[in-house]
C-alpha cells in the first residue's frame, strides 16, 4: 500500500508542478467578477430599453378634464409631418387606455397636449471588458519507476506508464476593449388648458395641467422602432404623478409594444 501511495503523489507533484508552470506564465485573478461582466456584456445586446419616466401634476390645479387637442411643440414639425401622425396615433392610444378622449376641434376640447420628441447624435463610448483564459493541460504520459521486493526478498524495479488526459482549466482573464455608440431618445407630453388658442406655442400664458418626461439610451438609433417602446412605457403614467423618475424595462416583443405598433399603422 506504501508504494501506491508513492506513485499517486508522484502523479499529483507532476500535475501540480505544470498547473504552476501554467500559473506563471497566465496569473490569476478572481473569476467571479469575470463572470459577472461576461453576463452583463450579453445582456448589454438584448434589445430591451430602460426606459426613464417622470411624470408630475400640477396639484394645485386638480381637474377632471379628460378630452383634448393633441397638439406639436416643436416649431419645425407641423401636424401633418408624417412622423408627427404616426407617433401621435401611439400616443391617442395610449391616452385613450388612461381614459381621455381625442376630441374633434379645440372647441370640443378641454385641454391641449403638447407633444414633442427627437433623438441625439451618437455619443462614442470605450467599453472594456475581461474574459476567461482557458488552457490545456495534461495529453501526456508519465513513466513511474517502483521497487519492489519478492517472496525471496530480491530487489526489483518495474516501470508504469500513466497516461494523462487533456482537459481545459481556466488559468486566468484577459481585457478587452469594444467601441460602440449610443444614442439617447426623449419625448414629451404637456397638458395645458385653454385649448382654443391653436395658433400659440406652449410658451403662452396658460395654465400647465400635466407632464410626462419619457427618455432612453442605448444602440439603437431608430426613432421609428423606439417610440412604441417609450409609449408604452409611458401610458400608465400620462396625467399621473410618479414622484420620481422611475425606471421601466421594456422590450420590442412585449404585448403593449405591438398593440401600439399595430395602432400606428
Amino acid at each position: 500500500m506504501g508504494k501506491k501511495g508513492s506513485t499517486l503523489s508522484s502523479v499529483i507533484g507532476v500535475e501540480k508542478r505544470a498547473f504552476l508552470r501554467l500559473h506563471q506564465r497566465y496569473p490569476m485573478k478572481k473569476l467571479l467578477p469575470t463572470a459577472l461582466l461576461t453576463l452583463l456584456a450579453v445582456t448589454a445586446c438584448s434589445p430591451q430599453l430602460a426606459v426613464k419616466v417622470d411624470a408630475i401634476v400640477n396639484k394645485d390645479l386638480t381637474s377632471e378634464k379628460k378630452t383634448y387637442v393633441l397638439r406639436s411643440a416643436m416649431q419645425e414639425v407641423t401636424p401633418n409631418d408624417l412622423y408627427f401622425r404616426e407617433y401621435s396615433r401611439y400616443v391617442r392610444k395610449a391616452l385613450q387606455r388612461q381614459g381621455f378622449q381625442a376630441a374633434q376641434t379645440s372647441a370640443k376640447a378641454d385641454m391641449a397636449i403638447y407633444f414633442s420628441y427627437g433623438i441625439s447624435e451618437g455619443k462614442i463610448v470605450h467599453e472594456t471588458y475581461t474574459r476567461p483564459v482557458y488552457a490545456t493541460v495534461g495529453g501526456h504520459s508519465i513513466d513511474i519507476t517502483e521497487t519492489e521486493r519478492d517472496a525471496s526478498g530480491t530487489k526489483r524495479k518495474t516501470t508504469k506508464t500513466i497516461d494523462i488526459p487533456f482537459r481545459r482549466e481556466i488559468v486566468g482573464v484577459e481585457q478587452r476593449t469594444k467601441t460602440f455608440e449610443l444614442y439617447t431618445a426623449h419625448m414629451v407630453l404637456e397638458a395645458t388648458d385653454s385649448p382654443d388658442n391653436e395658433g400659440e406655442d406652449i410658451t403662452g400664458g396658460r395654465n400647465r395641467l400635466w407632464k410626462t418626461v419619457v427618455s432612453t439610451t442605448s444602440k439603437m438609433n431608430d426613432l421609428r422602432q423606439i417610440m412604441p417602446m417609450m409609449v408604452a412605457a409611458a401610458a400608465p403614467y400620462m396625467g399621473a404623478d410618479t414622484g420620481e423618475a422611475i425606471t421601466v424595462k421594456m422590450e420590442p416583443d412585449d404585448p403593449q409594444v405591438i398593440r401600439l405598433r399595430d395602432a400606428g399603422r
